[in-house]
């Protein structure tokens, strides 16, 4: 009788999981799967975003510099011909997805999250991949335009004014930005 009892007890340890114990299971690593999924999606937007202000800050850096070279070589009228050129001309490394200079294309086609510069409108544009958190009153895709422009300031000798290149600036063409994905 002895030996009987600890069958059952040796069976009654080994049956599993119960049909009930199995759902919660799942349900629990469902909701914690959405959980993470959600977090992962909102860090894939502010890595967009970062990499793009990144990209930007890098050009407008890269514009000082050149400003600050010609002024100091006295070339101000070599300034003229960086306005409405490619700013990614000036890094010495392009970020990896720059796609360089396109003059005709479907903007459909262009792969989202890419850098292009667009011959013809003169304009570097950004096509964003998390559109639902960028915001700008272009029309679909999602999108942001930047080029240089100039600077300018007035020089006074006497009675005549002049005005003159006193810098030069990389400004969206339209207004833009990013949604917080955060809530």
């Amino acid at each position: 009788m002895i030996a009987n009892c600890g069958r059952y007890l040796s069976k009654s340890r080994q049956r599993g999981f119960t049909f009930l114990e199995l759902v919660v299971v799942i349900t629990i690593i469902s909701a914690l799967a959405v959980v993470a999924l959600n977090r992962y999606y909102k860090l894939l937007v502010d890595v967009e975003r970062t990499s793009m202000e990144h990209d930007l800050g890098a050009m407008r850096s890269a514009i000082s510099l050149q400003f600050a070279g010609y002024y100091v070589t006295g070339n101000m009228a070599g300034l003229k011909d960086l306005v409405d050129s490619n700013p990614m001309d000036l890094l010495a490394e392009k970020p990896n997805n720059y796609l360089g200079v396109i003059s005709h294309y479907k903007i459909e086609d262009i792969e989202k999250g890419s850098w292009f510069y667009d011959s013809k409108e003169q304009t570097l544009i950004y096509l964003v991949r998390n559109q639902l958190y960028f915001e700008t009153k272009l029309a679909d895709p999602a999108r942001a335009r930047f080029k240089i422009y100039p600077v300018y300031s007035d020089r006074v000798a006497g009675r005549e004014t002049t005005k003159y290149i006193s810098g030069l600036t990389l400004k969206e063409e339209e207004p833009y930005r990013w949604l917080r994905p955060w809530g």
